[in-house]
């Protein structure tokens, strides 16, 4: 069974600050880096500079 809601934790020392617990787990770069991998050809600044004009235009 799940549990709702966000556990969080008391920081005194800055003025009874609570803030959220870590949502994620500590994880390494090379644990994710994996889905950076882009299997096309690499974009050229100007590729990038035409998308952004043409998104801007949208």
């Amino acid at each position: 069974m799940k549990k709702v809601g966000v556990k969080i934790e008391v920081i005194p020392e800055v003025g009874d600050l609570l803030k959220p617990s870590n949502f994620f787990s500590v994880t390494k770069l090379d644990d994710v880096a994996d889905c950076l991998k882009y299997p096309g050809k690499s974009k050229t600044l100007e590729d990038m500079d035409n998308a952004i004009r043409k998104g801007v235009k949208e």
